[in-house]
């Protein structure tokens, strides 16, 4: 819930409010929401996509899933449920087979669960490009098998799926990759072992207090990034601000309480106004973009780490004049109250020349067409 949330108490009757996860913020984005959850599957999770795959039973020897639809009442989503439903039931009754062919009990049965999640994911990215390469995406694959076989096979067990795994990821980055895609990596907790052949935890004290549970991987692989490892201390609540940056998406959550770690050469803004208006942004005496009509926008591309002036000019009768000065260090939101902050400036900013216009709020312009997010994996 924390990571959807990017609030470090969330709870369920918080993720079920409006604009509370990475998954509201992405609707209203004009992006899909896909999940793939064999476990953490909670009620209030699985109404935040809009189509999402999950184990009634949460078990590994007799998994029983389980397709849900919440797709909005558009008629252009009806080819693209049509085809995502099939598929997503197609495979669900598939996955009984899948760890059937072992013995119960196997470490085998471990890996096949996970194969039937990573394999269910390759294809719902393979249907994506292939039939619908305009639709922007989030799928989230929760990978159930890693955190079971900790608790029951032990320290060995927990390890060895981990690295069958781990050649799964490696599949799926090549088709992350070859489709132009954003690819996240991380985990809700890890896990601790009090001796070599006991059972491991997370949960009861003997175990949350140890460095092992409480540092997970956050690894982060995309075109709009920097390549480099950060240094610090970080939280998980910086996870949902962080895939909204790297979605290009400058909004937020209601409720986070999180930071952007995203490392881009560039920053987004999101102005808003009281109501509608003219917003122009310069950079000492030079005109960067300027954009009128409406009363929320979306600025991209501005450079990083450098101060910008934002003039804005509301279109009621008394025209009135309001500007702030932003520091570029990340993605920001920007509002202006209906209170003017300084008078009309003698230069009237129309008269400046217009280097670009990036557009509103209703215009998101994103290089990536989908984003997967793979929950309890431990190891890079």
């Amino acid at each position: 819930m924390v990571i959807a949330s990017g609030n470090s108490g969330a709870t369920p009757a918080m993720i079920s409010q409006p604009d509370a996860t990475i998954y509201d913020i992405a609707n209203r984005n004009n992006y899909l929401t896909i999940g793939i959850l064999q476990k953490g599957d909670i009620p209030e999770l699985l109404a935040e996509q809009d189509i999402v795959v999950h184990d009634i039973t949460t078990s590994i020897n007799d998994p029983q899933m389980e397709v849900l639809t919440y797709f909005p009442y558009l008629s252009e989503y009806e080819n693209l449920q049509t085809s995502l439903t099939e598929m997503m039931e197609t495979n669900a009754e598939l996955a009984p087979s899948y760890v059937a062919q072992y013995k119960e009990g196997s470490i085998e049965r471990y890996y096949a669960y996970n194969r039937w999640a990573m394999d269910t994911a390759i294809e719902v990215l393979d249907l994506m490009h292939e039939s619908y390469p305009e639709q922007n995406f989030i799928l989230t694959v929760n990978v159930g098998a890693v955190d079971t076989a900790g608790l029951y096979r032990r320290n060995e067990g927990y390890a060895d799926t981990i690295e069958d795994l781990d050649i799964m990821i490696g599949e799926l980055y090549e088709v992350v990759e070859k489709n132009d895609l954003a690819l996240i990596i991380t985990s809700d907790h890890g896990m601790a072992f009090q001796s070599a052949d006991g059972r491991g935890g997370s949960k009861s004290y003997k175990y949350a207090s140890q460095p092992e549970v409480f540092r997970i991987p956050f690894v982060v692989t995309s075109k709009n990034l920097k390549s480099e490892i950060l240094e610090g201390e970080f939280s998980q609540q910086d996870i949902a601000p962080t895939i909204l940056s790297v979605l290009d998406i400058p909004d937020e959550m209601r409720f986070s309480n999180g930071r952007s770690l995203a490392s881009k050469d560039y920053v987004n803004f999101k102005v808003i106004l009281p109501e509608a208006g003219t917003v122009t942004i310069y950079r000492a005496n030079e005109t960067i973009s300027r954009a009128s009509g409406d009363d929320s926008y979306i600025f991209y591309g501005l450079n990083r780490n450098e101060h910008y002036n934002i003039v804005v000019e509301t279109a009621g009768e008394t025209g009135t004049i309001m500007e702030r000065n932003v520091f570029s260090d990340t993605d920001q939101i920007i509002r202006f109250s209906p209170s003017p902050d300084i008078s009309k400036p003698s230069e009237s900013p129309e008269k400046k020349d217009t280097l670009r216009i990036f557009g509103s709020v209703l215009i998101v312009m994103i290089n990536l067409a989908g984003l997967g997010i793979i929950f309890r994996i431990i190891k890079k």
